[in-house]
């Protein structure tokens, strides 16, 4: 974690509001999300570092499905110069995903969308599609599989799902292996918001990916 100015965290080239941070506060006690967009998940993480290593095309259009605070989005828009839409069911993330945004000088295009409400038009017109902790119970299971179906089925190129390993991801994840020809690799990055005293701790979890993928320049690979 580098250092930056008070009230502010950085992570994966990213300025992130702390958890003190006025404004941040302000938007949690007001409006808070209902469903899981009420932090940072560690999947996230997880899924830039792995974009680090395998970067897609400059200006690639990038669909962050499950958005949550955005975050992958974010990293994709500022990191890539990538065209980013972000979808969640939840609309009360969305001012989260503008915060974060205007952090970081990029725009992103919201659209309140639950997967079932995410269709081939939307999907044809991407690049890539990306999710973190989208699969955290196992009634996600179908919805995200149908999703991933219909993404494959409009000629979508390539696709990512992290997750830290919750066992209805890991039972997703085994099916499009032997299905959908679907790679499903561990994945760990060092943990990137804490100040560590010492030697980060490892977050770990998996990487599920559809498509080609330019080789990784790390021991990832």
């Amino acid at each position: 974690m580098q250092d930056c100015p008070p009230h502010e965290r950085r992570a994966f080239g990213l300025s992130l509001p702390s958890p003190t941070h006025p404004e941040l506060r302000l938007l949690k006690g007001r409006d808070a999300p209902r469903e899981q967009g009420h932090k940072a998940w560690n999947a996230g993480w997880l899924l830039m570092d792995f974009l680090q290593h395998h970067r897609p095309a400059t200006g690639a259009r990038v669909l962050d499905i499950g958005c949550g605070w955005g975050l992958c989005g974010i990293f994709c828009a500022r990191t890539f110069a990538a065209r980013v839409t972000s979808t969640d069911i939840d609309p009360r993330v969305f001012p989260f995903v503008d915060l974060h945004a205007q952090f970081n000088g990029v725009c992103v295009d919201a659209k309140p969308l639950a997967f079932d409400q995410i269709d081939c038009a939307l999907l044809g017109a991407q690049d890539l599609i990306v999710g973190a902790d989208i699969c955290f119970r196992h009634t996600m299971i179908s919805p995200v599989l149908k999703l991933i179906d219909r993404a494959l089925t409009c000629g979508v190129q390539q696709l990512l799902i992290a997750d830290p390993g919750r066992p209805a991801f890991l039972s997703l994840g085994r099916h499009c292996v032997e299905h959908l020809n679907a790679v499903l690799s561990p994945w760990e990055t060092a943990e990137p918001l804490v100040a560590w005293s010492g030697q980060r701790p490892s977050i770990r979890g998996y990487i599920l990916r559809f498509g080609s993928w330019p080789p990784a320049d790390s021991k990832h690979s």
